[in-house]
């Protein structure tokens, strides 16, 4: 039995014709169906001396809420934070997923005799080794690509572009200082901090609009001392010429206001959506620890078949290149031609 309640959401307001048995469910508008249980639990709703059990899909609730309450904050201020975004379970998949990328892209760097082209790697001047970002990562984990796949990301993008949203790219930022030295890789970044840029700047190269979004997990806690991100409120109107440096693209300083940043600290579970325009940087990571956070760049994909975008443009021979490399690991690993030098240390 399904029935639709009076009055929206409030569904312990509203009559229903008949009693309710295990397993009926409920059809929320924007939200999904809540399947009645007769068990009484802690987050029963209450009504008219009743108590009804209600499961509900916590990403599918959420991701109405984005939609709602924080696309216009988005639109004016060209970014916005959510947090509490992921439970404790969904983080703790992905820390894992990511320790898995971080040892399958090491080991197999130093069993192939060749810097993977999908990791970056800052070194200091004592010989400390950092790894950046490994980029891309999709076609490494399950767990990632299923979660760019998410609602919680893509129904503030759907409301934003008013367009179904396509993954143009993924890349997991690490910012993770390694706790001992990995011989066999190089270093191929010269800091582990982002200068004042919009990715626009670098998107724009194959043509992608101004209006792809990026949507960022933390997958721990994002504070100053640990490199978080920090943004230019209203930036995101107008775009301005970078500079190249031998970071990348920059922002010249004549147009940077440090005083107008904003800083985000934020927990992990935390979820910023954020624009192509709006400018962000990130500081070095001085910590022992690793500062995660999963970036997903989403385009408007009606207006990029209209532009004739390439499918995985940016990231497809970086994967092809990649992959026979990451194979020949495991074939010599699995015929004990090679051992693991590398494991992720436990930093839960």
């Amino acid at each position: 039995m399904t029935l639709e309640p009076r009055g929206g959401i409030g569904v312990g307001t509203s009559e229903t014709p008949e009693p309710l048995e295990d397993g009926d469910t409920i059809e929320i508008g924007g939200v999904g169906r809540l399947e009645y249980d007769c068990e009484v639990r802690q987050s029963n709703r209450r009504s008219q001396g009743s108590t009804f059990g209600l499961s509900v899909n916590p990403a599918e609730l959420m991701a109405s809420e984005l939609t709602t309450d924080h696309v216009r904050t988005l639109e004016e201020r060209g970014y916005v934070l959510v947090e509490d975004a992921f439970d404790a379970a969904e983080i703790a998949r992905m820390r894992q997923a990511a320790d898995d990328i971080l040892e399958l892209i090491i080991n197999s760097s130093v069993a192939n005799d060749r810097t993977s082209g999908r990791l970056a790697l800052v070194e200091d001047d004592k010989g400390g080794q950092l790894v950046k970002k490994i980029q891309p990562i999709n076609d490494l984990s399950l767990v990632f690509t299923e979660m760019a796949r998410d609602d919680r990301l893509l129904e503030p993008m759907r409301a934003f572009m008013d367009d179904e949203p396509r993954l143009m790219e993924e890349k997991l930022n690490y910012k993770q200082p390694l706790q001992t030295r990995v011989n066999g890789v190089d270093t191929n970044r010269p800091s582990e901090a982002w200068p004042v840029h919009s990715d626009w700047a670098y998107f724009r190269a194959q043509d992608y609009p101004q209006t792809v979004v990026s949507s960022a997990i933390a997958l721990d806690d994002m504070t100053e001392e640990n490199g978080t991100m920090r943004f230019w409120p209203g930036t995101n109107q107008e775009f301005v010429e970078h500079e190249r440096t031998d970071n990348g693209l920059e922002v010249p300083a004549e147009h940077v206001d440090e005083a107008a940043a904003e800083t985000i600290e934020a927990p992990a579970g935390s979820l910023l959506l954020f624009d192509s325009v709006v400018w962000h940087d990130s500081s070095p990571n001085l910590t022992a620890d690793p500062r995660r956070v999963m970036i997903y760049s989403h385009y408007p994909g009606g207006l990029g078949q209209e532009r004739g975008i390439v499918e995985d443009e940016r990231n497809a021979p970086t994967r092809r290149r990649e992959s026979p490399y990451e194979w020949r690991y495991q074939r010599r690993k699995d015929r004990g031609e090679f051992s693991d030098v590398f494991s992720a240390p436990d930093v839960t």
